[in-house]
């Protein structure tokens, strides 16, 4: 399969995961559990694919830094829990996707807010770790995500060149990523950030179903 990429950085939540509703749902939880007015729910799913604290900060504004830390340890405490892993599925065509992909010599790094460890166990219970060859999380760089410390960490670990990495995320904070690392972007529109909004940015690239990324990395975008 001859190709234009060699490294694809995929975003877990909104890219990989159905996951808005499930993650949403945990803020709030949060926030009631300690006595904070709850947040729109379209303003929480905004924030998903920041840091973890600048998603509190922005939910309750009012908050003090060490509510805010309060606040984070107790999402995580519950987003490690293996009920909770359990109850994230893929989007359509997912899993056959990176499967081929990978099977065709491509390197797939999940990059994502999320801890490491708990990612990694999204990725085992949704059955695609044989496709992924890392998982870079929130705990795995000093600078998250739009900041592109992501991006070249998943360079370095397979010396990829720029112009052969994409970048793939639904959100603003996934292509200004990739743009700030000077690698290629792929927005996809059935996520959390709306359509019109990614556009705005200029992605290289735009697809509206996971399974058309393997056109998009074979070069044949005249199909997407």
């Amino acid at each position: 399969m001859s190709r234009r990429f060699d490294l694809l950085i995929l975003d877990l939540d909104g890219t990989l995961v159905d996951s808005q509703a499930l993650l949403v749902g945990l803020v709030n939880d949060v926030l009631q559990r300690a006595g904070c007015p709850l947040a729109e729910p379209a303003a929480i799913a905004a924030t998903i694919g920041l840091p973890l604290d600048e998603v509190f900060r922005r939910a309750a504004p009012r908050a003090s830094r060490d509510v805010i830390d309060a606040l984070c340890v107790t999402y995580r405490r519950h987003a490690d829990r293996q009920e909770f892993v359990q109850q994230f599925c893929l989007y359509p065509a997912v899993a056959a996707t990176l499967t081929a992909l990978h099977a065709a010599g491509l390197r797939l790094v999940v990059g994502t807010s999320k801890g490491r460890a708990t990612t990694t166990d999204i990725v085992r219970h949704c059955g695609i770790a044989d496709c992924i060859d890392d998982v870079i999380g929130g705990d795995s760089v000093a600078r998250g995500k739009p900041h592109p410390e992501m991006v070249h960490r998943a360079q370095a670990l397979f010396g990829t060149q720029s112009h052969r990495t994409l970048m793939v995320g639904d959100t603003s904070f996934d292509i200004e990523m990739g743009k700030a690392a000077g690698v290629g972007t792929c927005a996809v529109t059935y996520g959390m950030h709306a359509a019109e909004a990614l556009q705005q940015l200029q992605p290289d690239f735009v697809i509206e179903q996971f399974d058309q990324l393997s056109r998009l990395v074979r070069g044949a975008e005249d199909d997407i």
